[in-house]
């Protein structure tokens, strides 16, 4: 079991504002199934995910599967200002049959216990994001250097210069979630917030500025979010 799902033929949907832990799948699950109607234009924002998908094939807090083998039914999905914390896997996951077209991830902050991110990556846009990985600092696909790895892959970078990070993200209290510790209001909520003095506060993308999205302006926790803020939580 995951957490939460948008699954074969969804459309026009919004996925926010949720707190995932502990499940044996993967806490964000973007799927599409043989035989659905095409799957587009979808939204995933300001969720936490936390030590998701210990399980599960993914291994990881998001993971994206797609078994109809076609892009053209499983396109235009927005993932932008979550926060995937996971010391038992990777944050990102995609799976062997995850045909798909015109992904975007921007100003997530991804941490991982080793290697951060599983599978192929595709033609999907990264900007603004940050990596770190807790047994290293950074792991992913076998290279130890944030720098290297954008300039091969082509992540992370725009008019060639590197846009995203490689920064501890410094969390209060992170991975230790229990059901009963969650506050009566999600305001309360800190094990994921930005420490005030972090360049994540302030050093993302513009999101509307840069690529006409229309973000909500709210964080997790119910709180203005910053304009260039990375994660979700501040």
């Amino acid at each position: 079991g995951g957490g939460f799902d948008l699954d074969g033929g969804v459309t026009n949907s919004i996925v926010q504002y949720n707190l995932s832990y502990e499940n044996q799948g993967s806490g964000y699950c973007i799927f599409q199934y043989w035989g659905a109607s095409p799957w587009y234009n979808n939204i995933f924002r300001y969720n936490i995910s936390e030590n998701d998908g210990a399980v599960s094939d993914s291994r990881a807090g998001i993971y994206v599967w797609n078994s109809s083998g076609d892009a053209g039914q499983f396109h235009s999905c927005l993932v932008y200002n979550n926060t995937v914390y996971n010391a038992k896997e990777s944050a990102l996951s995609f799976s062997e049959k995850s045909e798909r077209k015109e992904f975007g991830f921007y100003n997530n902050i991804f941490v991982g216990k080793d290697s951060l991110i599983k599978g192929d990556k595709g033609k999907d846009i990264f900007m603004g994001n940050d990596w770190w990985s807790l047994a290293g600092k950074f792991n992913a696909d076998g290279m130890h250097d944030f720098a290297t790895w954008a300039g091969r892959y082509h992540k992370e970078i725009e008019d060639g210069k590197i846009n995203g990070f490689n920064v501890n993200p410094a969390f209060i209290n992170p991975g230790k979630m229990n059901i009963t510790d969650f506050p009566a209001s999600p305001a309360g909520f800190d094990s994921y917030k930005i420490p005030p003095n972090s360049i994540l506060r302030d050093h993302g993308l513009d999101l509307h500025q840069a690529k006409g999205i229309e973000t909500g302006g709210i964080d997790f926790n119910g709180a203005p979010a910053p304009l260039k803020g990375i994660g979700a939580s501040f």
